[in-house]
């Protein structure tokens, strides 16, 4: 066989590339802590490997949606305890202002620290969070939830409950409809509460109910004055923000039942002229409950501030205790969230381990390995110089 100068030139080039290529495999190995640098290198690890950090990146997520949800749950309670310190600021208030020596004027200065409170209350219900959206408005996120002034705030968002997963099977509730929270207060919605005057006569008494069950929504959050003068029974209402109470019904002497607004007023009780009794209808609305009692204060009726005074508690402690109960709620979520918290972080802990099994590379192999082949490679160098310098012509004299 015959062996050419070309074939030579380009086994020895050839055998340099190999080694050449080996050589830097083993230096990206090294470099990158990696065995497996293409699916080339162990197909089996590297289709695993690709599952892995599929897994891994959506738990990354998972984690991200953690950290924002807990964000979110801690805005929220701290909120709820704004909420529930000035509910309790203005209960203490409410009982101050039960004291039967105080006088109007000292009332008024009540009366203008309650108008603060409730601008306060309002403005909390209206929380955004950092991306601009509203706390306590359901899904709608972009409507302010509770709108209007005093004396009629109504609520504008709906009932849903936004929500953010926060592993594969759990959607954490970032956000509470304000319906659950300040236009919710348990057990008040319809309640009647009858108060009457201290000069009444011995043994009168009204029976007051519902023409409708369930009330209908704009039959509550009222305050009316029925009054007897011995012909004829009148009916006002006491309107918040409206400095004059309006006339609702006049029925002469012998009416046994006065129907206005969604009740029924039992006046056979009445017993003498200048017998008078005070109704307040409670609304779910904190705000409309609140409301009712400042106008108590700034327009006492016939049974004085002190009807207002059990109104305003009877409203105020239903209140905190929805409060209280919204509080626990969000507090087992942040408790949840931290659980899941560590979860995360033992299931990425988990991940890195089985990528480091599929695809990590053992340096004291690589680098053994890395050393022999840079032998290789200049040994292999050496001998091209050696066989590319062999001539016939050199030992021609």
């Amino acid at each position: 066989m015959r062996v050419s100068t070309n074939m030579i030139y380009d086994k020895g080039v050839g055998t340099i590339q190999q080694l050449w290529a080996s050589l830097l495999h083993a230096q990206q190995e090294v470099a990158t802590g990696r065995r497996v640098l293409t699916p080339a290198d162990d197909p089996i690890a590297a289709s695993r490997a690709l599952d892995v950090t599929k897994s891994r990146v959506i738990n990354a997520q998972y984690k991200t949606n953690l950290d924002t949800s807990t964000d979110n749950l801690r805005l929220l309670e701290n909120k709820l305890m704004g909420m529930g310190e000035i509910l309790q600021y203005m209960r203490e208030s409410a009982l101050g202002a039960g004291d039967g020596i105080l006088t109007q004027n000292e009332l008024g200065f009540i009366v203008t620290d309650m108008r603060n409170q409730f601008d306060s209350l309002l403005a909390l219900s209206n929380t955004q969070d950092v991306s601009g959206n509203y706390l306590f408005s359901g899904y709608r996120a972009d409507v302010q939830p509770f709108q209007g002034a005093y004396g009629d705030v109504h609520y504008e968002g709906d009932q849903g409950m936004r929500t953010i997963q926060v592993s594969s099977s759990r959607f954490m509730p970032v956000s509470l409809p304000g319906s659950d929270v300040f236009d919710n207060t348990r057990t008040m919605n319809g309640a009647i509460n009858t108060f009457g005057a201290t000069g009444n006569s011995a043994g009168a008494s009204i029976a007051v109910s519902f023409s409708s069950s369930p009330p209908a929504l704009a039959d509550t959050g009222h305050r009316y004055e029925i009054n007897f003068d011995g012909t004829d029974y009148s009916v006002i209402e006491y309107q918040p923000g409206n400095p004059t109470p309006v006339p609702v019904l006049t029925a002469p002497s012998g009416t046994t039942t006065l129907s206005f607004n969604g009740i029924d007023v039992d006046v056979s009780g009445f017993t003498t002229a200048d017998d008078s009794f005070e109704v307040f209808v409670a609304s779910k609305n904190i705000f409309t409950n609140l409301a009712l009692f400042i106008d108590t204060l700034e327009k006492p009726g016939s049974s004085g501030v002190i009807s207002g005074v059990s109104f305003a508690l009877n409203s105020i402690d239903n209140a905190l205790d929805t409060e209280l109960r919204v509080r626990a709620q969000v507090g087992s979520q942040l408790v949840e969230l931290e659980q899941l918290s560590n979860i995360n972080t033992d299931m990425d802990i988990q991940y890195a381990d089985t990528l480091n099994r599929l695809e990590g590379c053992d340096y004291a192999e690589a680098i053994s390995r890395l050393t022999r082949l840079q032998t290789h490679l200049e040994a292999s160098q050496l001998s091209f110089m050696r066989l590319s310098g062999l001539s016939l012509f050199n030992y021609l004299q």
